[in-house]
């Protein structure tokens, strides 16, 4: 097979484009380069704070906004677009029940828990929850000790049938 020269350049060409290429990427970039907060820029920054404050304070604004500018000032108790950790004692607890079934007979619900039938202010077999509440969707149960209250959301008994 012989090659021309003009895939010869071609071929050499695509070659040094990717050595090239790989050179640019395997290179460590620079570090951003951050501004040093000076104390100088840290002054000219309150005097541009106070002085949009002066500014605000010539305009007239509501009880509402003046609250807000007031309190702009004051640090964030807790940030509140954190996000909440889970409560890990409420995952567990959620994990160990199965509501697999609801019963109406006239006025009364009864709920199965677990392969268990369980009417509204009856305690669990298990131990450390009542139940509060009963409808078609979900089971509401109540820690009797730590009074916290779990959501336990109906589950198709045939979802277990497969384990």
């Amino acid at each position: 097979m012989d090659v021309s020269k003009r895939e010869k350049i071609l071929l050499g060409g695509m070659g040094a484009a990717i050595l090239v290429s790989a050179i640019y990427l395997m290179w460590p970039a620079p570090p951003p380069a951050s501004p040093e907060m000076t104390p100088q820029r840290l002054a000219d920054s309150r005097k541009a704070a106070e002085s949009q404050l002066q500014a605000l304070e010539r305009v007239q604004l509501s009880p509402r906004e003046l609250h807000a500018v007031n309190n702009s000032q004051q640090p964030w108790p807790n940030d509140p677009l954190a996000p909440k950790p889970p409560d890990p004692e409420a995952a567990v607890d959620r994990d160990k029940f199965h509501y697999t079934g609801f019963i109406r007979i006239g006025e009364r619900s009864l709920a199965v828990i677990n392969g268990r039938e369980y009417q509204v202010g009856e305690q669990l077999e298990s131990g450390g929850f009542e139940v509060v509440q009963i409808s078609p969707e979900a089971v509401v149960l109540s820690g009797v000790a730590r009074k916290n209250t779990v959501r336990i959301p109906y589950q198709d008994p045939s979802f277990f049938i497969g384990r």
